[in-house]
């Protein structure tokens, strides 16, 4: 009898724990399940991304340049197409690495992206980034290239020229006494006005600081703000960063580095009229880390399509001038043009002495 009552206490222990077992792998399934794909994808049954969390769009520079405010007004349509916040980070410093070099210690899970410029193939070329921008960084979907222009001072100009071709010839009598301000001078913004301050001049793009110097800001915000002070002469910028200050006058356009006039300033001449080829114009992508989940990069490129297709940020890219060249491009054609201009900026990059 007493024999019966243990075994029937051991299977009765065995079946207990058989029973818990089956329910902590329950439990354990449901927590996994219930990650917000930290431990899978967060894909729907049908294979297709669904964000779930906070997504985080990282900006290498500071508020107020044109790189922030091509994202800002993006920010509100991508959480109304996404479902999910859309947090826009200022990661500032070191020429736009220190964000690049942010998002590389991200997971590569689908919810942390980069606005990346060619100013980050320049400063991938030189070296200064600790990631490979071409292998470590992957594009998702190019939002627009802008039209840069030089924009003059009203305050500091005042007696000495009026236009470009004047201020070329003060330059000349004047050696080093106008100041160009810029706010990366190992970025792609560098290349575009020492091309054209050299096609005016008429010298090497290494004897351009013979006549003019050049200084550097650390923030579009800071250097409008100097601008509109006359603490310098002339600016490389988008037209659309000082819009405000050209149409209360505290700004002059001098010249658009394009083969053809802007459309939203007919009136100001460009340097394809004067043979200069400067054209570079900068342009604005979002990126990811490489490795990220396909899925998720078709999603957020889908997302980025539709949102730059809709009237409010139509209306934006109208306003800004970026709708004179060709803005939206897919993954594939974004890479493409990178690789161009790998080759474009290192041939720079030697011509300038600046690499061997």
């Amino acid at each position: 009898m007493a024999e019966n009552n243990i075994i029937k206490f051991k299977r009765g222990v065995i079946m207990k724990k058989r029973f818990l077992a089956v329910i902590s792998m329950i439990l354990v399934l449901s927590i996994i399940a219930g990650c917000g794909g930290t431990t899978a994808p967060a894909q729907e049954a049908d294979g297709e991304w669904k964000f779930d969390r906070k997504i985080t769009i990282v900006v290498p520079w500071g508020v107020g340049g044109g790189a922030d405010g091509t994202v800002r007004p993006l920010q509100p349509l991508l959480e109304k197409e996404l479902g999910v916040p859309v947090e826009i980070v200022n990661v500032e410093g070191a020429g736009g690495a220190n964000g690049v070099e942010y998002v590389y210690k991200q997971p590569a899970d689908g919810y942390t992206y980069l606005l990346g410029t060619q100013s980050h193939i320049m400063l991938d070329i030189q070296k200064i980034l600790t990631v490979d921008f071409q292998k470590d960084i992957t594009p998702v979907a190019k939002l627009v290239h802008s039209i840069n222009i030089i924009a003059s001072s009203t305050k500091a100009q005042e007696g000495k020229y009026s236009n470009f071709k004047e201020f070329i010839e003060y330059a000349k009598a004047h050696p080093q006494e106008l100041i160009c301000a810029m706010q990366t001078a190992t970025g792609a913004d560098a290349v575009a006005m020492k091309q054209t301050l050299a096609g005016g001049l008429g010298v090497d793009i290494t004897e351009i600081e013979d006549y003019i110097k050049i200084v550097n800001y650390n923030s579009g915000a800071e250097l409008a703000a100097a601008q509109v002070g006359g603490h310098f002469n002339v600016s490389i910028t988008g037209a659309d960063e000082i819009r405000g200050l050209i149409e209360s006058g505290d700004i002059i356009p001098l010249i658009s580095m394009s083969e053809e006039r802007m459309s939203s300033f007919p009136d100001m001449e460009c340097t394809g009229e004067h043979g200069i080829d400067s054209y570079v114009g900068t342009w604005r992508a979002i990126f990811c880390r490489t490795g990220t989940p396909e899925a998720a990069i078709e999603k957020m490129a889908a997302a980025l399509e539709k949102c730059w297709n809709m009237p409010e940020y139509q209306e934006f890219l109208k306003q800004a001038s970026y709708l004179d060249r060709q803005g939206f491009a897919n993954a594939e054609d974004t890479k493409k043009l990178m690789d161009e201009e790998y080759v474009t900026f290192t041939d720079y990059l030697k011509k300038a002495g600046i690499i061997q």
